[in-house]
């Protein structure tokens, strides 16, 4: 930018040659333009000043990993040692590290001293890499920085001296306060492995290493899908032991072995577990969930049929995703959401969309849409649809819900409640009447019991509810049954929610009342502090049903079964004979006729579903369906009789469940996969290489026991050749290979991994080396004494302001001032300096107008007088009048003498 004033140089110096007359004004114009080009030249090329940085910020990042959690006291020691020596423009910000980092306290000059700091999550691993990121982020650019950090130097996960060199260039130091834990006895499974497949009958080897620092003596209990099967007394080495088993596989499916040794000098427990997978070929094994021994007619249909068959009641599903994989079909005969878990549904979904197993759904007075399935994982995975949609002329129906919204219904509960109430208003029609109260202490009512105009607007008003205080039931249930008595409806109900005790009232009058008026009651329990005696007692009062819920995740359920039994619309009870949908596979079962059917559970199928047996109003009684890789089937009545009517004592009734069993099956074969794993740095790595068809497509999905699909990257690193990573949390993880066109799988293969502890609970030294290394590429120092950390800083930092609006304010001044005097020259300014002068002068006293004058000489006078603003107090004095316009006349004159001699002289250039 500075070279612009070449130009303006040369613009200057036209400016001098075309003037002919160079006085004072033309140089004055001169001065000031040069001053204006200077000082918008200097203000485009962005001066700035520039002045030393006071004061070091600072930030202690403290290690709370599980590694050095013993010497977690010494390090806050440390930290307020270091900070007590700190200068007054000194800043200090703490933050702890794990996995992540997370502030602790912000930069301040006085922070204080550090008694506490908060647990970090994830602490089953070191991430110093994340740490100085968050470092070299929080640390203002413009500051004199250093880290220091305070760990081991055993990172687990990232790798700390890539980002060393980023914090290099930002010119931040990085200090380490080194920590040696202490060393302390340990016993731990090192190692614990199982072949990755078998066949049933077949024994396989199990082996286990043990590692100790010390001889002792313990227990080692190993498990096969929760049940014991080897329980043994050992001895102990220093060093590291070998045992070594046989086990029988006596059923398919996938086995989950436990490892786990008890030991008598052992002070680090969290290392004692280990786990192993082996997939089991051979019979397909299929479970039956009922309620209460009513599945027994479909368990004995199977069983008749030489299935491998277990049964279990809905309270004994599984709690992890190795128990659900242990099957390749699940059968649910009668059984009501609100007995499962939203984790157990969800393990379910995964089950089916991603390993293939099948799941079968028989209806019954607890199954589908009333069984409260409504918005649950299962409908997902099921051929057809709980709502009913536009079919059915619904009797006028009036709910209210009243919930409890006191201070211990905080967290998960709360949100699990509104969101259940929120889907019974989704469940009901517009024109159904519904009413919401919230209650603590006293009762408000969030929406007024009323038609329903706008669902949506209605569902935001229930989940805006806030929380409140106490507790105070019965003022809350009975302004609900005042919303309801004295509507003109068929079907009122009221749900009411707490997980409280409250005083107790009259309720056996106000639900008397009610039943009077056609209302009935049910009652939730939430928790276990809830007053379950009252809560039961109300339920039966109030004909209605009575739900002890430990699991808040069923809450959304219970409500959607409800509101589900209080429409009564979705049972069909009208005996017929149900018609066949040709073309199936299926069909041929129904060549010398159809049974009759008594009732079933109204649904909607699905688009991408197949109807095989639909009733006289066209809904579905039998409807299957492909769900991710697995296969689904829903039988909308029951298999007892009670409402099949004569499809149980029907020939065919076990050749048809036989065939939709197994349809339900995986249909894919097991592929060929060479599958090799392993686990650093927190993350797995498995490398996959397909046998059979190396350019077919493929696909992976990683899943956790806890059924969450876990975010994993795949690359292909050749033909058939794949790469797939993943962050590796203690736990264990289930893959499924597959391959085929069209997202339709036609070979696919399923494998586990297992983590059973971090490497944060094995005992190692601390890595000096790291530590050497960190500090020489950033320029900091491995510290022998914390108060080292508030040492000089190498070098200077300079901060810069930047001061442009000066030079173009003064520029602007300056080209004014140039336009002015070219306009005008120097002469007004004289005459404004003469102004200045007259008005500084104190005024003169009014003086009398003679009384003789001349009218004609004063009229006169008065016009050539100059007029002067101001009040008409402010005149001059007559005498000073007089001389200013004498003044005035002489200018006038010469202006007229000097026209004049230009006149001639153009009349003469005329000649």
């Amino acid at each position: 930018m500075l070279l612009l004033l070449l130009p303006s140089i040369v613009s200057l110096v036209f400016f001098l040659k075309i003037k002919m007359k160079k006085g004072v004004k033309e140089y004055t114009i001169l001065t000031l333009r040069t001053f204006v080009y200077l000082l918008l030249i200097l203000a485009l090329s962005v001066p700035q000043l520039l002045y030393p940085v006071q004061g070091l910020h600072t930030i202690f990042i403290v290690d709370q990993s599980e590694s050095v959690k013993r010497v977690e006291n010494e390090m806050l020691k440390a930290v307020n040692t270091a900070v007590a020596s700190k200068g007054k423009e000194d800043a200090v910000a703490v933050a702890t590290l794990a996995n992540k980092t997370t502030l602790e306290r912000a930069f301040s000059t006085e922070p204080g001293k550090l008694s506490s700091v908060s647990k970090n999550d994830e602490t089953y691993f070191t991430n110093l890499e994340e740490g100085l990121t968050f470092a070299s982020q929080y640390i203002p650019p413009d500051a004199k920085g250093r880290v220091v950090l305070l760990t081991d130097g055993v990172e687990t996960s990232g790798n700390v001296l890539s980002q060393a060199e980023i914090l290099a260039a930002k010119n931040v130091e990085v200090d380490v306060i080194p920590f040696q834990p202490a060393h302390v006895k340990d016993v731990l499974i090192s190692n614990f492995t199982t072949p990755k497949s078998g066949f049933v009958g077949e024994t396989i080897p199990l082996t286990i290493a043990v590692e100790s620092n010390v001889d002792s003596e313990g227990e080692l209990i190993v498990t096969q899908n929760n049940e014991t099967v080897i329980r043994e007394r050992v001895a102990i080495a220093e060093g590291r032991n070998y045992f070594a088993y046989q086990v029988p596989l006596q059923q398919t499916g996938m086995y989950t072995f436990k490892a786990e040794i008890i030991a008598e000098s052992d002070e680090v427990v969290e290392n004692n577990l280990s786990y192993a997978i082996t997939n089991v070929s051979g019979e397909p094994r299929v479970l039956v969930v009922h309620n209460d021994g009513n599945g027994q007619n479909i368990y004995d249909s199977l069983q008749t049929s030489g299935w491998n068959v277990d049964q279990v009641s809905s309270e004994l599903l599984p709690t992890s995703l190795a128990g659900f994989l242990q099957y390749d079909s699940i059968l649910f005969h009668n059984v009501s959401a609100h007995h499962l878990s939203e984790s157990q549904m969800n393990m379910m979904e995964t089950a089916v969309r991603d390993f293939g197993v099948g799941f079968v759904m028989t209806g019954g007075n607890e199954s589908f849409g009333l069984g409260g399935y409504f918005k649950t994982p299962i409908e997902r995975i099921l051929p057809v649809d709980m709502d009913v949609k536009g079919k059915k002329e619904i009797p006028s129906l009036g709910l209210v819900i009243v919930l409890d919204r006191s201070g211990s219904m905080m967290g998960e509960k709360f949100d699990l409640a509104k969101e259940a109430a929120a889907r019974s208003v989704e469940l009901l029609r517009e024109e159904d009447t519904f009413g919401f109260i919230a209650f603590d202490t006293e009762p408000w009512i969030v929406v007024e019991t009323e038609p329903i105009e706008n669902k949506a607007e209605v569902m935001e008003t229930i989940r805006s509810t806030p929380l409140g205080g106490g507790t105070e039931i019965y003022t809350a249930l009975q302004l609900g049954y005042e919303q309801l008595v004295d509507l003109p409806l068929k079907r009122k109900h009221i749900i009411l929610l707490t997980d409280g005790v409250s005083p107790h009232g009259d309720y056996e009058s106000l639900i008397e009342e009610g039943l009077e008026n056609n209302v009935t009651l049910s009652t939730v329990a939430i928790g276990g502090d809830a007053d379950r005696s009252l809560l039961e007692e109300l339920a039966e009062y109030g004909t209605g049903r009575y739900y002890d819920v430990i699991d808040a995740s069923s809450v959304p359920s219970i409500l959607s079964r409800e509101t589900a039994l209080t429409t009564k619309t979705y049972i069909e009870d009208n005996p017929h004979y149900p018609s066949i949908v040709g073309g199936y596979d299926w069909s041929r079962h129904f060549t010398e006729g159809v049974p009759s059917l008594n009732a079933y559970i109204a649904t909607t199928i699905k688009q991408r579903a197949e109807e095989l047996v639909i009733s006289e109003k066209d809904d579905p009684v039998l409807a299957r369906m492909n769900y991710g890789i697995g296969r689904t089937v829903a039988w909308t009545s029951d298999v007892t009789g009670a409402w099949s009517g004569d499809w149980p004592a029907w020939t065919g009734w076990s050749s048809l469940w036989n065939e939709i069993v197994t349809w339900s099956l995986p249909s894919f074969e097991s592929g060929q996969y060479d599958v090799h794993q392993s686990i650093t740095d927190g993350k797995a790595t498995v490398n996959i290489e397909a046998l059979e068809d190396p350019f077919m497509p493929l696909q992976v999905v990683v899943s956790s026991n806890d059924g969450e699909v876990v975010e994993a990257i795949t690359k292909q690193t050749g033909p058939g050749q794949y790469e797939v990573t993943f962050p590796a949390l203690p736990n264990m993880y289930f893959l499924t290979v597959s391959q085929g066109d069209n997202d339709v799988p036609i070979n696919t293969y399923s494998t586990g991994i297992v983590v059973p502890y971090s490497t944060e609970f094995e005992q190692k030294p601390m890595n000096a080396l790291l530590m050497e290394q960190l500090t020489t590429m950033t320029g900091g120092k491995v510290l022998e004494e914390p108060v080292e950390a508030f040492r000089d800083w190498n070098g200077n930092v300079y901060r810069t302001q930047t001061v442009i609006t000066p030079f173009i304010v003064l520029a602007f001044l300056l080209f004014f001032l140039e336009v002015a005097i070219r306009r005008f020259g120097f002469t007004p300014l004289h005459k404004l300096g003469l102004l200045f002068r007259r008005k500084s002068k104190p005024e003169a006293k009014r003086s009398r107008v003679p009384k003789k004058t001349n009218p004609k000489s004063q009229k006169q006078e008065k016009a050539q007088a100059p007029i002067i603003e101001g009040s008409r107090d402010e005149t001059l004095d007559w005498k000073e009048k007089k001389k200013v316009v004498t003044e005035k006349s002489e200018v006038s004159n010469d202006n007229q003498a000097e026209r004049m001699a230009r006149l001639l002289k153009a009349k003469n250039r005329r000649k």
